[in-house]
C-alpha cells in the first residue's frame, strides 16, 4: 500500500532493474505470476515488502525491510536465472516503508502506461537507465493505480 509507516531502525530500501531471461511458454506474464507467488511467501517470512513493475522483457523492483533480509532477498534475485543484467539503481537506509502492506505487488506495463513512462523521460520501459527519483516516480505512480 502506498502509505508510510514508522519503521524500526535498520530499515533499508533497494531499487534495481533487470532483464528477463528464459521466458518460456507463458512469456513474461507467466514468469511474473510464478515470481510473485514465491516472493509473497518468502517476503512475508522475512518482513520484506515491495513492488515489481514488469514489461517489455524488463523488471523494475523496489524492496524494503530489515537490512539483512533485503540483502538476502536481493542476492537470491541476483542469482536467479530468470534475471539478467541486474543493476542497482539505489540502496540505502530509510525511515519509513512506502509499500508496507504488500509483501509483493506488481504492475505489468500496458500501452496505456506510455504517458507515465513519458513523465520520467522514457519512450519504452527501459528502467536500467533511471535514477532513483525517476524510478520512485514510476513505482509510486503504478502502485497508486492499484489502490483504486
Amino acid at each position: 500500500m502506498l502509505e508510510f509507516d514508522d519503521a524500526p531502525k535498520g530499515l533499508v530500501r533497494l531499487i534495481y532493474a533487470s532483464r528477463a531471461q528464459e521466458l518460456g511458454r507463458g512469456g513474461l506474464p507467466e514468469m511474473v505470476r510464478t515470481i510473485l507467488l514465491k516472493s509473497i511467501q518468502n517476503n512475508r517470512m522475512a518482513a520484506v515488502t515491495g513492488f515489481l513493475v514488469a514489461g517489455e522483457g524488463r523488471f523494475l523492483q523496489l524492496l524494503e525491510g530489515p537490512a539483512g533480509e533485503v540483502e538476502q532477498t536481493f542476492e537470491r534475485i541476483r542469482r536467479d536465472d530468470r534475471h539478467g543484467d541486474v543493476q542497482v539503481i539505489s540502496r540505502g537506509a530509510v525511515e519509513r516503508r512506502m509499500f508496507r502492506d504488500w509483501n509483493m505487488a506488481q504492475h505489468q506495463i500496458v500501452a496505456a502506461d506510455r504517458s507515465v513512462l513519458n513523465k520520467v523521460g522514457l519512450t519504452a520501459f527501459t528502467p536500467d537507465g533511471l535514477d532513483e527519483a525517476r524510478a520512485l516516480t514510476l513505482l509510486t505512480t503504478f502502485g497508486a493505480q492499484h489502490l483504486r
